[in-house]
């Protein structure tokens, strides 16, 4: 008896540790695993030995703290744990037969076909606005899915983090960031953050960051945390204006697959065929859709409105140069 309860204990503490290393990785040196679980560091090294026996490619950085040279393994376990393609539609369908308020089941209908990918074949779909969303094969594979539960326990824990490595469209550098992470969104691909070097509040795609350093700092800034609003274009800024175009179809095509999240608020055109109606809150400084217009103008059939926003077009016109 007491052999199996050892066999048994051995086994939970491995899983644990390998658990450990894979949602925050080179964190642990052996000693703090140890530590962590109550052993010597010369079991923990058995407990990596038998990792690698299993095909696991764990190795430490220069300062000794473990992580994961490769993710197949953690492929092969994620291929078990999703849901196949025909498990995606059923519980797409079932939610049509759910009954619920309205506005909460179309919010739930949107996250998942963001999280499932493009998903219009399931009943309903052409209704549910905003059915076509970020592409899903982003979305599940294992080092997306690592950074943003690893900013979700941040959340929880309130503790800051780094942001490794962040490929910034803005400043044109790619360098570490740290941040308190307070609103992630797997759909928008976004996580809304307090910069603590810069003193700010800023958002960051989740894509763009390479790996996240955990840190035992806690939060130290929780009164400035704002959740800001999102637009279709993935800018997070409260200060929004609506803007009205018209499109050909060419445009729409665009517009709809370099910004899926726009298509909830399209509309064919009532008297015109093959032209759509495009009215929604941007952010004040047209981040996103300015490049969309400039570089599809030609399909672009009118700028409705607002006036600012074609004042802005004529200054970005006028600062080109060939």
């Amino acid at each position: 008896m007491a052999s199996t309860e050892h066999e048994y204990g051995t086994k939970a503490r491995l899983l644990r540790v390998l658990i450990a290393i894979q949602e925050q990785p080179y964190r642990y040196t052996k000693r703090e695993l140890a530590e962590l679980y109550g052993v010597d560091p010369d079991t923990i090294k058995h407990d990596i030995e038998s990792m690698r026996n299993a095909g696991f490619q764990v190795k430490p950085d220069q300062k000794h703290r473990y992580g994961f040279a490769a993710d197949k393994p953690f492929e092969d376990l994620k291929a078990l744990l999703q849901l196949e393609e025909a498990e995606q539609l059923l519980l797409l369908r079932a939610l049509g037969q759910v009954d619920a308020v309205p506005e909460k089941l179309l919010a739930l209908q949107q996250r998942l076909a963001a999280i499932f990918g493009n998903r219009q074949d399931y009943p309903g779909a052409a209704d549910t606005p905003g059915a076509v969303s970020t592409p899903g094969p982003e979305h599940w594979r294992r080092p997306y899915l690592t950074k943003f539960q690893l900013l979700q326990q941040a959340r929880e824990q309130k503790c800051q983090v780094v942001l490794l490595d962040y490929r910034s469209s803005n400043s044109n550098q790619v360098g570490d960031r740290l941040v308190e992470p307070f609103h992630a969104r797997i759909e928008d691909d976004t996580v809304q953050a307090f910069d603590v070097d810069k003193q700010a509040l800023r958002h960051f795609r989740i894509s763009r960051i390479r790996r996240i350093r955990m840190t035992d700092t806690s939060w130290a800034h929780e009164s400035k945390h704002q959740v800001l609003a999102t637009d279709p274009f993935r800018i997070v800024e409260d200060q929004q204006v609506l803007v009205h175009l018209r499109l050909q179809v060419g445009a729409y095509n665009e517009l709809v697959e370099r910004y899926p999240l726009t298509k909830a608020y399209i509309q064919e055109d009532a008297e015109r065929d093959n032209v759509y109606d495009f009215q929604c809150r941007v952010n004040h400084n047209f981040y996103g859709l300015t490049n969309f217009i400039l570089g599809f103008h030609h399909q672009v059939i009118e700028v409705i409105a607002p006036e600012e926003l074609k004042r802005h077009l004529e200054r970005e016109r006028e600062r080109m140069w060939f």
